[in-house]
């Protein structure tokens, strides 16, 4: 395992010493489900991730239709676009799974990072997607860029000190740790999407923190993307000595207790000409702040603010489960993993937006579950552990609108007649 301690202080100094960049923090999730455009577009993930933007985030969506999304969590209002990430779990010694959260605590943070020189960053175009990380990984290469795009900071925000390490830290953090992941930013300025999500895009061959796109197949700089998820284990300290792996009890979703297989997705879904504004424009907070970009007129910023969605896939995926959502096997150091789909598969609801309190309402049954019951289930209490302040979800009205639901739905239906038929090119 590889460490460095450092300053929480100094670290984004650092990064942002020779570009400008903004930084969006929320703490209030779209949606944690078993989804992902993306690599399993039209089916349920094998995995549950946590997702952040526009509200027209479902098994099939583009930039087009993400734009025409009711709201966005992320404190942006031009930016619908669509990221998500791996969730993380406490396995305890019977099997059983406990999501880790953390209330306010636990925030992701889509930085993005470009030049000071106005037309030197080109934004994305219309239809881009792309994907970091490798959810099959289970060894650590050195000679990896990519694999060095995924970091993990062990946190003390009493003396601002933290360690740095590429997999799961093994000690118990003081202020829990951070999940670090970097987006490729080099493009080769032809193709909005690759086979496998990431050939058409790369990592400066400086490394994943920046750099120059030197390289003439990828010659194209776009806004680097930089997501940060601060995740609140402290809840579970005392109960180390009750995990399957009482040296490092954690696991992400798609079943890695190492955490080399932290992964991040990311659809373009910004107003159109706005980003392109932004990058050229943006430069005035040194420390990343929003605010003063905001001032200039260029995005509206609303902070605070509530954009979730209702359950889309039938099942339990947060709070203390039998499993894991998708009943993913645990599997550590070693050779990669082969991602597949559970035997059986819950049922695909209607979601619908909600604005004002929490996402409770269960919608109509779009597809019916497939051969028994969901794999997750809610398991029963695990021994005298109190989890409330990680996995409690107090009630509350949840504003929806039939009619809205219904045109929801209706465009559900045709974006997936328009990608089943070919007609969005990607």
């Amino acid at each position: 395992m590889t460490r460095l301690t450092t300053s929480i202080f100094t670290t984004t100094a650092l990064a942002t010493a020779a570009r400008a960049y903004f930084l969006m923090g929320t703490d209030f999730l779209l949606e944690s489900e078993r989804i992902d455009p993306i690599v399993n577009p039209d089916e349920v993930s094998p995995h549950a991730h946590r997702v952040l933007g526009g509200s027209n985030f479902g098994m099939n969506t583009n930039t087009s239709y993400l734009r025409e999304s009711e709201c966005t969590s992320v404190p942006i209002d031009e930016d619908k676009s669509a990221y998500w990430t791996a969730n993380l779990w406490f396995n305890w010694a019977n099997g059983s799974m406990s999501s880790v959260s953390g209330g306010n605590v636990v925030m992701m943070l889509p930085d993005y990072l470009f030049s000071d020189e106005s037309g030197a960053t080109t934004a994305f175009p219309d239809g881009f997607q792309m994907i970091s990380g490798d959810p099959s990984l289970r060894t650590f290469d050195e000679s990896s860029i990519a694999q060095k795009a995924v970091t993990y900071l062990c946190l003390d925000f009493d003396t601002g000190e933290t360690t740095k390490t590429y997999d799961f830290p093994t000690t118990k953090c003081k202020s829990g740790f951070r999940s670090q992941i970097n987006f490729p930013m080099c493009w080769n300025g032809k193709d909005t999407d690759s086979e496998d999500h990431q050939s058409h895009v790369a990592f400066a061959p400086d490394g994943p923190d920046g750099g120059s796109c030197t390289d003439s197949e990828y010659p194209v700089t776009l806004p680097r993307i930089f997501m940060e998820v601060y995740w609140d284990t402290t809840p579970f300290d005392d109960f180390w000595d009750q995990a399957a792996n009482t040296s490092q009890p954690f696991v992400l979703s798609n079943g890695d207790p190492t955490g080399y297989s932290y992964h991040a997705d990311y659809i373009y879904g910004w107003d159109d000409g706005v980003l392109q504004n932004v990058v050229d424009n943006c430069h005035c907070d040194p420390s990343g702040g929003a605010d003063c970009c905001a001032d200039q007129g260029l995005f509206t910023l609303t902070k605070d603010k509530t954009c979730k969605l209702t359950t889309q896939i039938d099942e339990d995926s947060l709070g203390t489960l039998k499993a894991l959502p998708g009943n993913n096997a645990i599997i550590g150091f070693g050779d990669k993993v082969q991602m597949s789909n559970a035997a059986s598969t819950p049922a695909i609801l209607a979601a619908s937006v909600v604005t004002s309190g929490a996402a409770t309402a269960t919608g109509e049954v779009l597809t019916p579950a497939v051969t028994g019951a969901a794999a997750s289930a809610t398991a029963s209490a695990v021994g005298d552990v109190n989890l409330a302040a990680s996995t409690s979800s107090a009630p509350f009205a949840t504003k929806t609108c039939s009619s809205s639901k219904r045109r929801r739905n209706h465009k559900r239906h045709a974006l997936h007649r328009e990608l089943s038929h070919g007609s969005y090119g990607l």
